[in-house]
């Protein structure tokens, strides 16, 4: 589970909704999100590296990772 802090504060993520969730933030980010979106996408070897960068990189600031 992903808590928000700061400016995401009150929000929960499940880990299993990660990665579409920061998919569906990035649709509709601004253009600075967008870009570092098809970044990752551009550079990722298969799905699993643009999954796992993706959500690294997303929850990296105002958010924290609520272990079970």
């Amino acid at each position: 589970m992903y808590i928000g802090v700061n400016v995401e504060a009150g929000k929960k993520v499940p880990e299993e909704d990660s990665f579409s969730y920061a998919c569906d933030r990035c649709r509709f980010g601004d253009l600075e999100m967008k870009e570092t979106f098809l970044e990752i996408a551009k550079h990722a070897e298969n799905m699993e590296d643009f999954t796992e960068t993706l959500v690294g990189w997303f929850y990296s600031g105002n958010w924290v990772k609520e272990e079970n």
